[in-house]
């Protein structure tokens, strides 16, 4: 099981799971994700699914010293041999757990939303369960689509992943 230093992300921390829960965490998405890894054509349907359901992100808060209110989150970036990167995401703790070896042995870890990492990712391929047999790649393309159907399906979404400037104080 991966040694995992959870970040709260307004969620649960990841170390808040029970262990029963962390072994049925998203198991009924996995089983789905297994089938659509077989049988292309049910992506499709899991898709809606994928979006809405919570998934582990391996990161890093990094507060503005500047401007506390600020944050910004670094993802860890995967390297194939061909040199093409992709940040990974998890449906489960035990997924996570293939990134454990002999020099990684812990990680930082968020627990949050996918549409949310899609949109704090934009622009950068990713990669879903990495290096196991259901692995797929998400490009930039197609997270941009499932977001923008995500907010159509749920347009008070929309509200909360923009978040308001404050007009400039007028000066009397």
């Amino acid at each position: 099981m991966a040694n995992i230093t959870p970040n709260n992300d307004g969620g649960r921390p990841a170390d808040a799971l029970t262990a029963e829960e962390i072994k049925v965490f998203n198991k009924a998405l996995e089983e789905r994700i297994a089938e659509a890894s077989k049988d292309k054509t049910k992506w499709k349907d899991l898709l809606p699914d994928l979006m809405d359901a919570e998934v582990f992100v391996i990161a890093q808060r990094n507060p503005n010293p500047d401007n506390p209110s600020v944050v910004s989150v670094n993802f860890l970036v995967l390297t194939n041999s061909d040199g093409q990167q992709a940040i990974p995401f998890f449906t489960s703790p035990n997924r996570l757990s293939v990134m454990i070896d002999a020099q990684h042995q812990r990680y930082n870890c968020m627990k949050m939303k996918t549409v949310k990492f899609f949109q704090l990712i934009k622009g950068k391929p990713c990669v879903l369960n990495p290096r196991t047999p259901e692995a797929r790649l998400f490009t930039p393309f197609e997270m941009n689509l499932l977001v923008m159907e995500d907010l159509k399906k749920h347009p008070d979404n929309v509200a909360k992943s923009i978040k308001p400037i404050a007009p400039p104080e007028e000066k009397a």
